[in-house]
Parts: structure tokens; C-alpha cells; sequence
């Protein structure tokens, strides 16, 4: 709760500049989207109560802890998942996938930047706030738990990007089970912040990829994709008996 009564003061700012100035860094996404980096800021202060410079140190070393993951070849398609799943929703609703999109250079540019931010939340959500809400209630309970205040973390900016409730609800929908992907992903691929991030930034690759940097996206597609996703890899880990969240 303290982490989660922090991040929303520390977001207000960005929710009230993105009301008082109507400028969008990309379509679909207003000034307040900033807010991004505020998990791992609000992460950074609590740690340093808690632990000091130290504890300070190791949660950042998290950004790049790619020593961890085990399985790479492994995990690959599930963080490429977004990506695929928005090109073929455009495919479905009968657009030619080859249809022009943002340029190579933009691509490479937008995921260097998706990564900077994704780590801005990852480092939050999966390096501070995970594995504690995990030894408590269990993954599954953890991963819907943070999946639901994600998302409701997320409304003051849908809102503010003039979406739909429809649009929203879908987007919502497919942002929780998102969530239950992201923590599968954690644990499965050996604690590492630095696949989340990574797999955070394709997703925000693959909806802004779309023509009109996202204008055509559906999350209607998407939501039932990852829900299936989400679904099929909960099942997966109960039957498999993976001891992953084995913590010692």
C-alpha cells in the first residue's frame, strides 16, 4: 500500500499536465504518459528508507540483469507476442499487413525509447513489488493484483486520449492479463527485470508500429489473444509443477 499511495502522488503531477497541455509525443499517447518512470522512482525512495545506498544500488543493477534469464530461444516468441498479435488483428479486420508503417529507423528509435520507460515501470512493478506480493498470496494472485492497478493506474490517460469506454474496457482487459504474461515471464525466465522491460517495450513497439502509429489498433484482438496467452501459460506452470517461485 505504500508503494502504491507514493506512485499516485508522485503521478499526479504528470495527470494534471497532461490535462493542461493538449500535445501527444505519439498519437494516442498524451503528456501524462510520462508518469512511466515513476514506479522505479517510487520503488528508489522506499528502498533507500529500507535498505540505504545500498539496496539503491542492487534495485538498479536490475536494469540489466540479462545474466539471469535462463531459456532465451525459449521465451523469444512469448516477447515478441504483442507484435505478431497486432499484425495479424490488422490482417483479420482485412488490412494488407505489408501496409506502410512507421520507417526501420523510427522502429529502432521507439524501442530504445519503450525499453528506457519499460525499465521506468518494470523496476517498480517486478523488481520492487512482485516477489513480496508473491511469498504472500501466491503468483497468480500476485500477477492480477498488480495487473489491476496497472491498469487502473492507466485510466487517467486513456481518458485524456479521447478513447471510447468500449476501447477502454477491451484495453484494460488485455492490459490485467498482460500482467499475468509479464510476472509468467519473470519467474519462468529467472527472475530477470531486464526480460519484463524487454518485453515491455515490444508490446508498446507492436501497438505503435501499426499504421497511424497505432491509429488502426484494435484491443479487441489483443485482448482476446493475451487472455488466451495468459490462460494457457497459468495452466502450463500448475501442470508442469515449475518450482520457480520456490523462494529461498
Amino acid at each position: 500500500m505504500r508503494f502504491i499511495v507514493l506512485l499516485l502522488v508522485l503521478t499526479l503531477p504528470f495527470w494534471v499536465l497532461g490535462e493542461l497541455v493538449q500535445a501527444e509525443p505519439l498519437p494516442g499517447l498524451p503528456l501524462s504518459g510520462l508518469m512511466a518512470f515513476m514506479p522505479a522512482v517510487a520503488a528508489a525512495i522506499l528502498t533507500v528508507r529500507a535498505e540505504g545506498r545500498a539496496g539503491l544500488k542492487a534495485l538498479f543493477a536490475r536494469s540489466f540483469d540479462w545474466g539471469r534469464m535462463r531459456g532465451r530461444l525459449q521465451w523469444t516468441p512469448l516477447i515478441l507476442l504483442i507484435p505478431a498479435v497486432a499484425l495479424a488483428s490488422w490482417a483479420i479486420q482485412g488490412h494488407d499487413p505489408a501496409a506502410a508503417g512507421p520507417a526501420p529507423w523510427v522502429l529502432a528509435a521507439m524501442l530504445v525509447a519503450f525499453f528506457v520507460a519499460g525499465l521506468g515501470e518494470e523496476l517498480g512493478w517486478s523488481g520492487y513489488l512482485l516477489e513480496p506480493l508473491a511469498r504472500r498470496w501466491g503468483e497468480a494472485a500476485a500477477a492480477l493484483g498488480i495487473g489491476v492497478v496497472w491498469a487502473t493506474w492507466h485510466l487517467v490517460p486513456f481518458l485524456q486520449a479521447g478513447r471510447a469506454p468500449e476501447w477502454i474496457a477491451w484495453h484494460v482487459a488485455m492490459t490485467v492479463a498482460l500482467r499475468v504474461v509479464t510476472v509468467r515471464l519473470y519467474f519462468g525466465a529467472g527472475r530477470s527485470v531486464f526480460a519484463t522491460a524487454l518485453f515491455h517495450a515490444f508490446c508498446n513497439v507492436g501497438f505503435f508500429a501499426l499504421p497511424m502509429y497505432g491509429g488502426a489498433y484494435d484491443p479487441r484482438f489483443t485482448a482476446l489473444a493475451v487472455v488466451g496467452t495468459a490462460t494457457v501459460l497459468t495452466l502450463a506452470r500448475r501442470r508442469s509443477g515449475d518450482d520457480s517461485i520456490a523462494f529461498r
